[in-house]
């Protein structure tokens, strides 16, 4: 099974999942092509990385969604944060493991400066903003980065 194809199933898990709302955490298709495009940008990216890059992110967002579905649908108390975190945290992280497999030493090592920059742009407007709402957020925009 070729990496397109992959990506083209994995995709349409993720659009039949999206369908009908697009809130907090809802990546479209879209988005994560047009994030996996600025990944192959920024890093510069051969086709061939391209693509694999593409499969990576579909599976990752598509596993992400699948996790917040489970929590919305699990009615009763709110999860445990921390024990959602830890979750986000190791799928990240296997992400990352499959991203270290396709990219060069240099890409790579690039590709964590920009996550851990990114990281620490999240931390800085969640102090700015405790609340968790309100204008911070809506600058950061969705999937974006």
């Amino acid at each position: 099974m070729g990496p397109v194809f992959l990506a083209s199933l994995l995709a349409m898990n993720i659009s039949a999942q999206g369908q009908g709302g697009q809130g907090r955490g809802q990546m479209t298709e879209e988005d994560i092509r047009e994030r996996s495009e600025r990944t192959a940008e920024t890093l510069g990216l051969n086709e061939e990385q391209q693509k694999k890059i593409l499969v990576i992110d579909m599976d990752f967002y598509n596993k992400m969604q699948i996790e917040r579905q489970k929590m919305r649908n699990a009615g009763g108390p709110p999860p445990d944060r921390e024990e959602m975190r830890s979750k986000m945290m190791k799928m990240r992280d296997d992400r990352n493991l499959q991203y270290e497999e396709v990219l060069t030493a240099d890409q790579y090592k690039k590709f964590i400066e920009r996550q851990e920059q990114r990281q620490n742009e999240m931390r800085q407007l969640q102090q700015s903003n405790p609340e968790g709402g309100g204008e911070k957020k809506a600058e950061r925009g969705r999937g974006r980065g």
